[in-house]
């Protein structure tokens, strides 16, 4: 009798518990408790099966058309920010208020431009849509499964390319821009990671993000999602002039970074100062009218640029293609002179110590009236605190104020979570402080955290070379290299150790082992151990330590093989889950026993909450699987009403289901005494506007210092400007 793997979509014996294909263990849940089951039928169609990957705007579910009997890809709309599942359940539970607004016009506008990109079901370049439909209170789409890898994976092998192997990946891609251009769609983040190469040699166009852009309709847009080194200027700007001439852009620094194995510098910094170099003068082996075509396409101006995917690609193959030279920039208009410096540098320090007296509580009561103070100039308003704010909800603060907001640098934070604001600057990088003076259309530079900088080594111990690998890609590590391992008792091909950067890794289950990103991890296989033919019984691992699972396979000759690690809190970490062959049965000495092995219960990334809206924050905590404890309001003068003040538990990595209490804030107290912090359970909507007794009982005036957590923006970082990259959006088949 047969079945169908739910990790491949492939036919087998049932007799057995794992996959021959591709070593899915049968009866695996979900991987997430938002994930939908494997093996839930929708559509009456369609059966899903596991994850094939995941960003911040849907899920991908390797699936099986039972009408036709054809494996799929199938793609669940469900944005993280608007929406969550809560476990056991099918539906996909959306949050509400204006991020129900948000979810629903993105849901709208992705089902209509799979209903414009199903048209292309037979162009070669793009991926076809075979259906779409809405469901579980979501949207999906049906597409073809792509068995290949993407462009991004091979340059990770060979890090570049000949000219001559680029240039047909280049001109397949833009034959599909052609035909997407001529329907008015733009594709707006090609790069390496959305260029499929399969098999056969063909070639797709992965990710046309409609829910990348929820139209300017709505208050708010979903995160503009830009590539490092591959997005044009126009991405950057709010309104940004954007066309065929972006993805040529985006399409040509994909082609520049396959070929020199760099990317190009961020057209940011290359609008103020170019210092891109062409191909020839890095070794490359070019063209000279090829490379015109190239520089051509990369030209930062708009106006200077090659304008249509056609004209890029007819260049690029053509005999007589001159440079275009860039339009140089207006002139500077001329500098200050050296006395209005140093009455600014006065002005900025004095303007620095009236703010240090306002953080240290000295003029705490005089706050809230000195921004609405008359001193105002008609055409300045005050600087927000962006500082742990989303970058939606910190443009949103800047532009309501009629300021400019811009995202500059990028630095690592181990409080700030990645993606959130770190600081903020000027154009020319200098700090701006919550409560600056600005003119009206001055420009706010925000610094993005990159995170920790930092990845949690899996246990990897007992996998298959290959299985370690992916495990390892999936965290961004991409330097490993393999040394032979002679003396270990484990079977060929088996990873016996882990190393970074020359150090052992003790990744045996027991606790996490982190590396910088940038880490060259060294993978110890093993070349294979000699053991006897008897036969012998399987002892029963279920519920040993692997440490213990390994020395009893070991006494018996037979050898260990992880198929899995996964989060069980009814086992602990490190513990055999699960076992085949079963305990009890026979086996031959030299065999191996495949197991899954615990991690424990699930530890999560809580955020440093301080500065965030109550709701969102209680929607970070309950959606990675915290649970909202005490939440209290306080008076605070640095913290706008409605937003935490602090939090019970401290922002890093949290054993899934800690309570998590929150002090959220009244705003600036509107007397010089204290007033009586008033308390509800879990309230969602703190009275922005409090109206104390005027009466209170008398208390000690003694105000409490405002928390740690409330310190202004930290200096911004020395890094290159970058914009950060969020994700895969929703078109995405991978997730």
């Amino acid at each position: 009798m047969k079945q169908l793997c739910l990790g491949c979509m492939r036919a087998y014996d049932s007799e057995y518990e794992v996959c021959p294909y591709c070593g899915y263990l049968q009866n695996t849940p979900a991987k997430e408790v938002y994930h939908i089951a494997p093996g839930t039928t929708i559509h009456g169609r369609y059966l899903v099966g596991r994850v094939l990957g995941s960003g911040g705007f849907g899920i991908t579910y390797i699936g099986y058309d039972m009408t036709l009997a054809k494996r799929v890809a199938i793609k669940e709309y469900l944005p993280i920010e608007f929406a969550t599942r809560m476990p056991n359940q099918t539906n996909v539970t959306v949050y509400a208020g204006e991020k129900y607004e948000q979810f629903t016009a993105g849901m709208t506008k992705s089902l209509d431009e799979a209903k414009r990109l199903a048209e292309f079901r037979q162009a070669k370049g793009i991926t076809q849509i075979l259906d779409f439909f809405e469901e579980n209170n979501t949207a999906y789409i049906v597409m073809e499964l792509l068995e290949g890898e993407t462009l991004k994976d091979r340059l990770k092998r060979q890090s570049k390319m000949p000219v001559e192997e680029a240039l047909p990946i280049i001109l397949s891609v833009i034959d599909a821009l052609k035909l997407v251009h001529a329907k008015s769609i733009i594709h707006r983040d090609i790069a390496p990671d959305n260029i499929y190469l399969l098999g056969d040699g063909s070639v797709k166009l992965l990710d046309f993000g409609a829910s990348r852009q929820v139209t300017t309709t709505h208050s708010k847009s979903l995160t503009v999602i830009l590539k490092l080194g591959y997005a044009p200027i126009e991405q950057y700007q709010s309104g940004g002039n954007q066309g065929p001439w972006t993805d040529v852009y985006a399409l040509a620094a994909t082609f520049y970074r396959m070929i020199t194995g760099k990317r190009p510098p961020e057209s940011q910094e290359r609008r103020l100062e170019d210092t891109l170099k062409e191909p020839s003068k890095l070794g490359v082996q070019i063209d000279k009218n090829m490379e015109n075509a190239l520089m051509n396409a990369l030209n930062v101006k708009i106006e200077d640029r090659t304008q249509t995917a056609e004209e890029f690609g007819r260049q690029l193959v053509s005999s007589d293609v001159n440079r275009q030279d860039p339009t140089p920039n207006p002139p500077d208009p001329g500098k200050w002179p050296m006395w209005l410096k140093a009455v600014c540098v006065a002005g900025a320090a004095a303007v620095l110590v009236a703010f240090g007296v306002v953080v240290t509580g000295v003029l705490i009561p005089q706050l809230g009236n000195m921004r609405e103070g008359p001193t105002l100039a008609d055409n300045a308003v005050y600087a927000p605190n962006l500082v742990n704010l989303s970058q939606n909800d910190a443009r949103d603060l800047v532009e309501s104020r009629e300021l400019v907001f811009e995202v500059g640098k990028t630095q690592t934070s181990d409080t700030i979570l990645k993606g959130y604001v770190l600081g903020q600057t000027n154009e020319k990088d200098e700090r701006i402080a919550p409560g600056d003076e600005l003119e009206k259309g001055s420009v706010i530079r925000v610094v993005i955290s990159s995170g920790t900088g930092k990845v949690a080594v899996p246990n990897l111990l007992w996998m298959q070379e290959d299985t370690a690998r992916a495990e390892l890609e999936k965290l961004g590590l991409i330097a490993i290299n393999t040394v032979e391992d002679t003396a270990t008792w484990a079977p060929e091909g088996v990873v016996t150790g882990v190393e970074a950067d020359g150090s052992e890794l003790a990744v045996n289950g027991q606790s996490d082992v982190e590396v910088d990103e940038n880490a060259v991890v060294t993978l110890k296989v093993s070349t294979g151990s000699s053991a006897g033919s008897g036969a012998v019984q399987i002892p029963d691992l279920t519920g040993v330590s692997e440490d213990d699972a390994y020395s009893r396979l070991k006494d018996v000759g037979l050898f260990l093989e992880k198929l899995e690690v996964k989060y069980d809190p009814a086992y602990d970490r490190g513990q055999i889950m699960s076992q085949q062959p079963a305990g009890g049965t026979q086996a031959n000495q030299g065999d191996s026993v495949k197991v899954a092995v615990s991690s424990g219960a699930r530890m999560v990334q809580l955020a440093d909450l301080a500065g965030m809206p109550q709701a969102e924050a209680t929607s970070h905590i309950e959606g990675i699987g915290l649970v909202l404890g005490e939440v209290t309001q306080a008076y605070d003068a640095n913290i706008e009403a409605g937003r935490v003040i602090s939090q019970s538990v401290a922002s890093g990595m949290v054993k899934e289901g800690t309570a998590v209490d929150l002090v959220i804030s009244l705003g600036p107290q509107p007397q010089q005494t204290t007033a009586p912090v008033t308390t509800s359970r879990s309230n969602p909507n703190p009275n922005p506007n409090p109206n104390p007794n005027p009466n209170p009982p008398q208390q000690t005036t003694t105000a409490a210092p405002p928390p740690e957590t409330t310190t202004a923006a930290p200096p911004p970082p020395e890094t290159t400007t970058a914009a950060p990259d969020n994700g895969n959006p929703f078109w995405d088949w991978r997730g």
